[in-house]
């Protein structure tokens, strides 16, 4: 087997066994807990621990979601810290917008890979005779691939601390859960990057990254422009190391201790030692006529809102970065989507490193190296540098060359994938931020102090700045990611915040920056003003001014926009919320333009919202202060939470027409302007009122703070959604925000006696579910509730079964005159009948069956004896029976003309409740009923008699009660007194050898005690509910039968009775056989 075989086969092997190791890696990192994700692989880079990343790993943020880029010298996709199918590559495809070269320094060292010799004496092989030139309309293509021959290991290195795997081997990138996009500048890292890079190869390659999704793209580019390809006269730049005292952390630093003097040598490279070299270096990307890459990344970074994060510069005390880095200071309107990247020292065991290059090997946490951030400050922030630990590409090793290995290297190069790796993270975090809000956000939670063992928070070393202010060395400071993650440090103008979800940012927030701003533009304005005056005058003369000095009167302009554009806007910083979330705010915040509401939710501690000049809550919006705030943050130890109070200092408000103010009870120093038709909201209504009221229906309880307000008392007072059974009043006055709150009874919403007395129980019982239910509700859920509980059906039915018991006492009845008509000695007999009750809308069937016995003692006496049975069907909406057995007893003696009649019912009654509540329960009943009867039996004659009587009875009615759930329905005893007189006609006559008799019956009854049936029911063994139904007072009743005596033994009647009053109509239809011995 080939050697080259026997290669690709063991590195087949390697990446396999990595792949397989990968999808078997379980993640230890716990939610909350930062040491559970400081892994041996996360300390592999020291940085991570530098820029605080475990916090943000145990919040759940590590870039997921987000698109990352890299224009860098391809990316080796089988190297195993790419193949979880995370990384992805685009393809850089057109032709040359001009002619050009790659490496215009070849022949000082800066050339491209010798593809012949690759590998000579164990190093890397560079050819000093290819320039790498291209020609205007040449093809290029190429993605973002590592290609052999053509890319070094530097896309590679810096891909890894991007966004290489965490899965338990080797290293883990920033961004690890971050898709990561790479573009490919087509050559190594000695590439230099001058006005020779052609535009529109690298408008190709910014443009498919952008738009493959990608919000950063990362350009950690060497530093290679040479005195040789620079303007006419550049200083060359030529080191000296020594050591350099650090006397704010007591120790040396072996570097270039001071900016070294100028040379000239061709060979040197460019040396930006103040801003006139800096302004001749971009001078030279603007006079050719011709468009190069810095175009290309300022036109993609603008038009696609892209974050360009370029480094600085490797040159120790060089004052100013490089022209791709200092970019915005010649154009302004990018500054918004570029980050520059300078150096900060650490290494292994950060802070408490050792390190080589200090003196007595202390560590070097927290030194600055490289390239100042200079004039580029304001968009410079300072990332780990030295020894960063990540993938790489075997390259010094012809056998081996191409295979994947790992290795640390240095340079503003390994700082700049943690800076856009960071970004990833944030915009994984905050992702209703546009891509410059992130920046911010970054750049403004910078540390600016050390965290060197025994100096932790003394200002980092050559920080000439008040903190808060970026430095002319440092920038905003060093990359703390995991300070990122509760929103900004400071507001740089207008922050304008598109909410939809909750989010908390717990950071103080200042405008200390901006404020600073004003102060350098106000002294950069003066000097322009002459300076401008100057140029102008060479311009009126085309021939007077040369290309370098039109570049700068343009660049002045442009500068002077910025500044114009700052000074409109106040050098404050402002907040404005708009979307639908809640944002709060939580941070001793000292910012002071104003905050207005748009849309959505702000709440803030009155610490958070004082600075401000004031917070103007628009329609639709709402402001909230909070008396207490918890922020809840990761620790070692996992999630830590921390009550805040509010302090005494005075938020200052205007609440506009439509605008909501949320009312925390116990808020104090709020001045607030209310505006006609704003809103008052007492909060916490359901937490923290209603509790109050469901136990005490009687309490009132007010929600009120104290300031001094405007308008107060006419803002209209809303609670969170309706409740029908809270009467909710503003109480406000100029010192004074208060809403009391007190509950209206449940009757409010009952329409009838029976919903009063449920509704009273109900509130009665506050502990009943039922209760709680209600009164968080509407009407109509109470008039729902009320339907549940109502019994007005039962008691209707019971007023049935009264008359049904009544129609079938007037039954046993029978005329004198009939009587004596039939055979003496004892009579069977059994009659049934078919009854139909209507009152309001309940309706009722009852069928009565009887068979009875009457004895005749002598002529003038009967007794009788029966039993029987009734069955009533009731419906509404559904339909329910009830059951009855009977047993009576008659007794009759006739006197002369007068016949009294007495008689014994006693009845046993087994009920379907009809109550919703009490659907499927049956209940019991018992009925006494003793009644008496006097008839006159004088009026007659031999084809008509008419019989008047008059009786009474009493009826006894026990109902047995039943319990459903938390409703009982307690036993009832009702005793009724009836009264009743009446006329019973009939006509005797005979068909055919048959005896007939024409039967009448008609009879007014008057009902006394007793009258309404009743029903108790007990909710919750709390409230109790008497209900009544409609009082029976009198009916009538009439009755039609035709009798046929067949032989002397045998009748048969068949008849018709009714019973009227104003709300209930009976009719039956009933039947008698009577057969006499």
């Amino acid at each position: 087997m080939k050697p080259q075989t026997l290669q690709k086969t063991a590195l087949a092997l390697l990446v396999g066994w990595y792949a397989a190791n990968a999808a078997a890696y379980s993640e230890q990192g716990q939610a909350g807990n930062t040491k559970s994700w400081e892994s041996a692989e996360y300390l592999k880079d020291w940085g991570l621990t530098s820029m605080n990343a475990s916090t943000a790993y145990a919040l759940g943020f590590n870039g997921s979601g987000v698109k990352i880029g890299v224009m860098d010298s391809g990316v080796l996709l089988n190297h195993p810290e790419f193949q979880d199918g995370r990384i992805h590559v685009v393809k850089t495809e057109g032709t040359y917008s001009k002619d050009g070269m790659r490496y215009p320094d070849a022949s000082v060292g800066n050339g491209p890979i010798n593809k012949n010799e690759p590998v000579k004496n164990g190093k890397r092989n560079f050819d000093k005779t290819d320039n790498g030139i291209f020609t205007k309309g040449e093809a290029f293509n190429i993605d973002g691939a590592w290609h052999k021959y053509t890319n070094d290991a530097h896309g590679t290195h810096v891909g890894g601390t991007m966004a290489a795997s965490r899965d338990g081997n080797e290293m883990h990138g920033v961004a690890f859960g971050a898709n990561l996009y790479s573009a490919n500048t087509g050559g190594n890292d000695n590439m230099t990057y001058g006005p020779n890079q052609d535009y529109s190869f690298f408008l190709q390659g910014y443009s498919a990254l952008a738009d493959a999704g990608a919000k950063v793209i990362n350009n950690s580019w060497g530093s290679n422009r040479r005195v040789n390809s620079s303007f006419a006269g550049a200083q060359g730049y030529k080191p000296k190391y020594d050591w350099r005292d650090v006397p704010e952390y007591g120790v040396q630093y072996y570097d270039v201790p001071k900016a070294p003097e100028p040379i000239s040598s061709p060979a040197a490279h460019i040396y930006l030692s103040n801003l006139g070299e800096a302004e001749k270096a971009y001078y030279q990307f603007v006079t050719s006529g011709e468009k190069n890459f810095v175009d290309a990344a300022y036109e993609v970074a603008k038009n696609k809102q892209v974050i360009q994060v370029f480094t600085a510069g490797n040159r120790s005390m060089m004052v100013e970065s490089f022209t791709r880095a200092m970019l915005p200071y010649f154009r302004p309107d990018a500054e918004k989507y570029w980050v520059n990247v300078t150096g900060q020292v650490g290494g292994e065991g950060y802070p408490n490193d050792s390190n080589d290059d200090v003196s007595d090997e202390k560590a070097g946490a927290d030194i600055q190296e490289f390239n100042l951030a200079g004039h580029s400050k304001w968009w410079t922030i300072a990332a780990p540098s030295a020894n960063i630990y990540s993938s790489y590409i075997q390259l010094q090793d012809n056998n081996t060359y191409g295979d994947p290995i790992y290795k640390s290297a240095g340079g503003t190069s390994m700082a700049a994938p943690h800076v856009s790796g960071a970004l990833g993270v944030i915009l994984s975090r905050y992702p209703y931020m546009t891509t410059d809000q992130a920046r911010d956000v970054m750049l403004t939670t910078a540390r600016q102090t050390t965290l060197r063992k025994g100096l932790e928070g003394k200002p980092l070393e050559r920080w000439e700045t008040e903190q808060g202010v970026p430095s002319n060395v440092w920038g905003w400071g060093i990359l703390d990611l995991g300070k990122a993650m509760f929103g900004p440090g400071q507001f740089l103008g207008n922050v304008k915040i598109n909410l939809n979800q909750n989010d908390v940012w717990s950071n103080d927030i200042s405008d200390k920056a901006i404020k600073a701003r004003q102060v350098e533009d106000q002294a950069e304005a003066a000097t322009w003003t002459t300076r401008k005056a100057e140029l102008q005058a060479l311009m009126q003369n085309r021939a007077g001014a040369t290309a370098e000095e039109k570049a700068e009167y343009q660049v002045g302009l442009a500068r002077e926009v910025a500044r114009n554009e700052r000074a409109a806007q106040g050098y404050v910083g402002t907040l404005t919320k708009n979307g639908s979330g809640t944002l709060t705010l939580t941070g001793n915040n000292s910012f002071t333009g104003a905050i207005t509401v748009n849309e959505g939710q702000l709440s803030g501690l009155n610490q958070s919202l004082g600075s401000t000049q004031q917070v103007i809550v628009k329609q639709g919006a709402t402001l909230e202060v909070l008396p207490k705030a918890e922020v809840t943050k990761p620790s070692e130890n996992g999630f830590v939470t921390e009550t805040l109070t509010s302090t005494a200092k005075t938020v200052t408000a205007t609440v506009e027409k439509g605008g909501r103010l949320l009312l925390n009870n116990g808020i104090a120093n709020v001045n607030a302007t209310f505006a006609d038709g704003s809103i008052l909201v007492p909060n916490k209504f359901d937490e923290e009122i209603l509790p109050q009221l469901q136990q005490d229906p009687q309490k009132a309880v007010s929600v009120q703070g104290t300031g001094s307000f405007v308008g107060a008392e006419n803002a209209v007072v809303e609670t969170p959604r309706t409740y029908d059974f809270f009467a909710v009043k503003n109480e406000s006055n100029a010192n004074t925000l208060k809403v009391t709150v007190q509950k209206k009874a449940l009757s409010s919403a009952a329409t009838t006696e029976n919903e009063v007395a449920i509704a009273n129980a109900l509130d009665a019982a506050t502990n009943s579910p039922d209760y709680q239910n209600l009164v968080l509700g509407t009407e109509e859920n109470a008039r729902q509730a009320f339907a549940r509980l109502s019994y007005d059906e039962d008691l209707a039915a019971q007023q049935h079964n009264v008359l049904n018991g009544l129609l079938l006492r007037q039954q046993l009845a029978q005329p004198g005159t009939v009587r004596a008509q039939l055979n003496t000695g004892t009579q069977i007999w059994t009659s049934g009948t078919f009854t139909h009750f209507s009152t309001d809308s309940l309706s009722s069937h009852a069928y009565n069956q009887l068979v009875g016995i009457d004895a005749t003692i002598d002529t003038n006496k009967h007794l009788g004896v029966f039993v029987g049975s009734t069955q009533n069907s009731h419906k509404i909406d559904r339909t329910s029976k009830d059951r009855a057995v009977h047993l009576g007893l008659t007794a009759e003696h006739r006197f002369n003309v007068l016949t009294p009649k007495i008689g014994f019912i006693q009845s046993w009654g087994k009920h379907e409740q009809r109550a919703e509540f009490a659907q499927g329960v049956k209940s019991h009943s018992q009925t006494q009923n003793v009644f008496a009867e006097l008839a006159y039996t004088g009026l007659k004659g031999e084809h008509f008699a008419i019989e008047p009587y008059a009786g009474v009875s009493y009826m006894h009615i026990k109902n047995k009660g039943v319990t459903k759930d938390e409703v009982q329905l307690k036993d009832n005893n009702r005793d009724l007194i009836v009264t009743s007189a009446g006329l019973r006609p009939s006509i005797p006559f005979a068909i055919g050898g048959v005896q007939l008799n024409l039967l009448g019956d008609v009879a007014y009854h008057r009902f006394h005690k007793d009258k309404a049936a009743e029903g108790s029911l007990v909710i919750n063994n709390q409230g109790v509910a008497n209900l009544y139904g409609k009082e029976l007072k009198n009916v009538v009743t009439t009755g039609v039968a035709l009798q046929a005596q067949f032989t002397p033994a045998f009748s048969v009647k068949v008849g018709y009775q009714g019973a009227y009053n104003h709300d209930t109509k009976a009719n039956n239809v009933n039947a008698e056989l009577r057969f006499s011995f």
